[in-house]
């Protein structure tokens, strides 16, 4: 049994090609049922969304399949930002361009997939970072705005590889559209918000994120 890194608030471990994802924390349950249903509308969609097959459910966790890959944060660490970040809007895209209703029936008109969590934190990649192999953790996926992901995936570099920041770039001109800025800041703050309900420890990020000018 392999406990798999860059787990912060679930367990995620790895055994014989099944992942057991083990939901903890606030709204464990409803978090759970939100990745099941992403997973299951996502299936059909193959090498265009790679993410894993659902396989089975407890009353606590997720079974999927394992899928390999190199770590798109491991990967901008190794020096690999532009690239991982062109992937990244690449793949937002394609996730962005999927018909709504196929994972959340009730969508209002104009909405996309929101990820919710979308950033290279949650993206494996081949070695090259030319593919992505694989699109993890949807428990906070939801029909919404797209500039919720865009915002979001800019937030995880300017938190954690702010050194890399003009690497955004290519990151919007994968993806065909940057908002403008008062728009993506205020999608983080935002969503910093609803973090801090969720983990109140966390308002630090919260106080810089509201400081943060482009």
């Amino acid at each position: 049994m392999e406990l798999l890194p860059h787990g912060y608030t679930n367990h995620t471990t790895h055994h014989a090609g099944v992942v057991t994802k083990t939901y903890r924390g606030r709204d464990a349950q409803r978090r759970m049922s939100r990745e099941a249903a992403a997973l299951c509308g996502l299936e059909t969609l193959g090498a265009m969304l790679p993410v894993p097959q659902l396989i089975g459910c407890t009353g606590e966790s997720l079974s999927m399949t394992f899928l390999s890959g190199l770590h798109g944060q491991d990967m901008i660490e190794a020096g690999w930002a532009e690239e991982v970040l062109a992937a990244c809007g690449g793949a937002l895209r394609a996730v962005h361009s999927v018909d709504v209703t196929e994972v959340f029936p009730r969508a209002r008109r104009g909405s996309v997939i929101v990820h919710g969590d979308f950033g290279p934190n949650n993206m494996l990649l081949t070695a090259d970072a030319s593919r992505v192999t694989a699109l993890l953790d949807w428990e906070w996926s939801h029909a919404g705005d797209p500039i919720e992901d865009l915002a979001w995936c800019e937030w995880i570099v300017r938190t954690h590889h702010p050194e890399h920041l003009p690497a955004l770039d290519g990151f919007f001109d994968a993806y065909g559209h940057r908002p403008h800025w008062p728009a993506r800041h205020r999608a983080m703050t935002d969503r910093c918000r609803e973090l801090v309900d969720f983990q109140p420890h966390r308002v630090g990020l919260l106080i810089a994120t509201e400081g943060w000018t482009e």
